[in-house]
């Protein structure tokens, strides 16, 4: 629909949200965190800052579990690349 509508903002939006329930439902918990901050970015560009916040909050929290479920303190976990 958005890109029959012409609006790119809101199909980078729908693209993301496909790939957040891709990796949601694969258990990707790094790259879910990703995209929940991708969108953040999006939606605060959007001029949402609301929704912004809240998949921000979510990202950081998701980031902050993948460092807890490992059992030490890993800072390299917000980089995007394989270890």
């Amino acid at each position: 629909m958005a890109e029959t509508l012409g609006d790119p903002p809101a199909r980078v939006a729908a693209l993301n949200n496909l790939a957040l329930v891709l990796c949601e439902s694969q258990g990707d918990r790094h790259r879910e965190a990703a995209l929940h901050n991708t969108l953040s970015d999006i939606l605060h560009t959007s001029g949402r800052p609301e929704a912004a916040m809240a998949h921000l909050k979510q990202a950081v929290a998701t980031f902050a579990d993948i460092g807890q479920e490992a059992g030490a303190m890993q800072p390299e976990i917000w980089k995007l690349v394989e270890w």
